[in-house]
């Protein structure tokens, strides 16, 4: 009697060109011809006997990832064969088996006696009879599963060796400022020769790209805005899997907090997981001052962003987050209120003739002629104004004044509230767990509110495809006439434009679902940062700004009062530390 015999094919990679690793049809082949010539040549028991429909496992999947979800194939043969079905396991190499630890441990297991029936007999029985190569055999002999161990262990071996030189070029290449990833939105990979190639602007995207990072440095929009411009508006695709998609919004947010656009490429210690961002050769979209602006706005709307720089003066954190508390002006279609602007000015007084002038761009009094020089008395203000444009209808109400009408106010008597306020704030540990608990509550309703409205889409969209079996059947039907077989496709057309409409919304919820975890996951890190900056000894003012905007939504200015309004749950924190 021949050997049930069972056949493993993978590949490790989706590309087309098949360069490094052998195509399952080659594969395939190779099998073939190897079992006809030794079924020629061996004893008609020994003779490999398999069902090319039924007994042949074939998959692209990597080796390398443990897990049933990475390789479902090999995991279903395995249950296959421990249920005594097949006496060989066939492949070209042992490579195709297995390159990690688990299921190099799983074969040399099926080589083995089961445990659990092992008491119920008297003779021996292994899952296996033979593990066989196109050039190599393995049987349930103590030598041969300790070679087939051996093997394999190589096998990895050689597998982490290949991707640790990668890795290492990879760095070598990421130290020179060489791209070594597929090219990111606005640029595009050119060259196919190893050491020829480059990333240039993409012609078809950098111009668009560009235009939503004024979006959102004009301040006027929020992250939403601009992304639902990219997709609807600009309508930006790019290339990904060798298709032309349109982006995620996940990708545009991204975007926007990645120092990739600054011309930087971003390098990870692999020992310490330590990054740096050193010069690349690829041509730079914003500036720093323009990266950090939009950092600062995305920490403003609740975003992830990058590390403020701390270099961030208190101007451009309170610049942000200042509004006058009585006029209004119109934003998208809307009347918000008016931001605050920092202001500096210097003015010079003459030596000579006592003339007092502001001049950026004279070297010298515009009365007398006299030069600037080290004795001229130099006066600096710094102060904060509406934001309204000067005309008829500017505001001009007094600011924390006396009376008297004050369009300009003081930044030192800002800066010194705000910090007296922020100086006030202290986290306990106790307080931390109620802020989590309630940044926790607050996400889950809005998250339990999409999966009840995804679960309702998914439930139509079944339907929709019930109805389109049944419609599908219908034609089959011989008696039909050609009128109702027309009919009938049309009613298809519509079942299908309808169920393409369900999983754009189903996307657009996953995508919304997505934004309200990492607007959560940005609350979250941010009360983590401030347990530990929040503390009573804590002297140093600056690391507590840094956190500001994402604490407060507005500092608003009127003439009776300066008002700070708290983000939640930060709310919790000024109530019961202020």
């Amino acid at each position: 009697m021949a050997l049930r015999t069972v056949v493993y094919l993978r590949k490790s990679t989706k590309d087309k060109d098949e360069k490094q690793v052998r195509s399952i049809p080659r594969q395939l082949r190779e099998i073939e011809d190897f079992v006809e010539k030794y079924n020629a040549t061996c004893k008609p028991h020994e003779k490999l006997e398999y069902d090319p429909e039924k007994d042949v496992y074939s998959e692209d999947a990597s080796a390398k990832i443990v897990g049933e979800e990475n390789r479902k194939q090999f995991h279903t043969m395995v249950r296959e064969i421990k249920k005594y079905k097949y006496d060989v396991l066939l492949c070209t190499e042992l490579s195709r088996l297995s390159r990690n630890a688990v299921d190099s441990g799983t074969l040399v297991q099926l080589l083995e006696e089961d445990e659990k029936t092992k008491k119920k007999r008297k003779k021996k029985k292994t899952y296996l009879l033979k593990i066989r190569t196109v050039d190599s055999v393995f049987e349930p002999t103590p030598t041969s599963k300790f070679t087939l161990s051996l093997f394999l262990s190589v096998s990895k071996f050689e597998n982490d060796q290949r991707a640790e030189n990668t890795a290492s070029g990879l760095d070598r290449q990421k130290e020179r400022g060489v791209t070594t990833h597929k090219a990111t939105l606005g640029y595009k990979n050119v060259g196919e020769e190893k050491g020829k190639k480059s990333v240039i602007k993409c012609p078809d995207n950098w111009d668009k790209v560009r235009e939503l990072w004024d979006d959102m440095l004009s301040e006027q929009f929020k992250v939403s805005d601009v992304i639902r411009k990219a997709k609807y508006d600009l309508k930006i695709k790019h290339w990904w899997d060798e298709e032309l998609v349109c982006p995620s919004d996940s990708t545009f947010r991204e975007m926007f907090r990645n120092k990739y656009y600054v011309g930087k490429v971003k390098r990870v210690n692999r020992k310490t997981g330590d990054v740096t961002w050193v010069k690349g050769h690829h041509p730079p979209m914003v500036s720093e001052p323009e990266f950090e602006k939009v950092q600062l706005i995305l920490q403003s709307q609740g975003y992830r962003h990058q590390s403020l720089d701390k270099s961030v003066s208190i101007e451009t954190i309170l610049s942000e987050i200042m509004v006058c508390g009585k006029c209004k002006t119109e934003k998208n279609g809307l009347l918000v209120p008016t931001k605050m602007i920092f202001e500096r000015k210097v003015r010079y007084t003459c030596t000579r003739c006592n003339h007092r002038y502001a001049s950026a761009e004279q070297k010298s009094c515009p009365k007398c002629g006299t030069e600037i020089t080290k004795y001229t008395k130099v006066d600096e203000s710094r102060y904060y104004r509406c934001g309204k444009k000067q005309s008829s209808k500017a505001c001009s109400h007094n600011f924390y004044g006396d009376g008297a009408i004050k369009k300009n106010l003081q930044a030192d008597k800002i800066e010194q509230y705000f910090d007296g306020e922020l100086s006030k704030l202290h986290i306990t540990e106790k307080l931390f767990e109620v802020l989590k608990r309630q940044l926790y509550t607050l996400w889950l309703a809005d998250h339990e509110m999409f999966v009840a409205e995804k679960k309702k889409k998914t439930n139509n969209k079944e339907k929709l495809e019930q109805e389109r079996i049944k419609l599908r059947k219908k034609s089959l039907l011989e008696e039909l006439s050609e009128m109702d077989k027309e009919d009938i496709e049309v009613l298809m057309q519509e079942n299908k434009q309808k169920q393409r409409a369900i999983d754009s919304d189903i996307d657009e919820i996953d995508e919304k679902i997505e934004e309200k975890f990492e607007k959560a996951w940005q609350s979250l890190q941010a009360l983590r940062e401030a347990k530990s900056i929040l503390k009573k000894d804590q002297e140093d003012i600056e690391p507590i700004r840094r956190l500001v905007l994402s604490m407060v939504s507005n500092l608003k200015i009127t003439d009776e009062k300066w008002e700070i309004i708290w983000r939640k749950p930060f709310d919790v924190v000024a109530k019961a530390s202020i």
